[in-house]
């Protein structure tokens, strides 16, 4: 009976040092590194006219990017949109397909 209330608390531990990890949230200067990379694969394949646009469309976009990321990514989602190389990757990532 001893040997299970021991692997009971073990368990327990282990559980209150990993969950939380899973829903962190990112902080505040990942938050600006995704928006960046987000801007990047945003205007990634553009030339000319509609490099610019892409460009600034991104500009604009980022004050909302950083803010839905802080409040609304987890570090996990994060990090998996960093790793992306293209926006259908990065969009796979908040699908649960990556």
């Amino acid at each position: 009976m001893r040997k299970t209330s021991a692997t009971l608390v073990a368990l327990g531990l282990c559980a209150s040092f990993t969950l939380p990890a899973c829903g962190a949230k990112p902080t505040k200067e990942e938050c600006e590194k995704h928006a960046d990379h987000y801007a990047e694969l945003m205007g990634k394949g553009q030339e000319g006219p509609q490099a610019e646009i892409a460009k600034s469309v991104a500009a604009e976009m980022r004050p909302e990017l950083i803010r839905e990321c802080q409040e609304e990514r987890t570090k996990k989602e994060i990090e998996c949109m960093m790793k992306a190389e293209t926006m259908e990757t990065l969009e796979a990532c908040l699908s649960g397909k990556k």
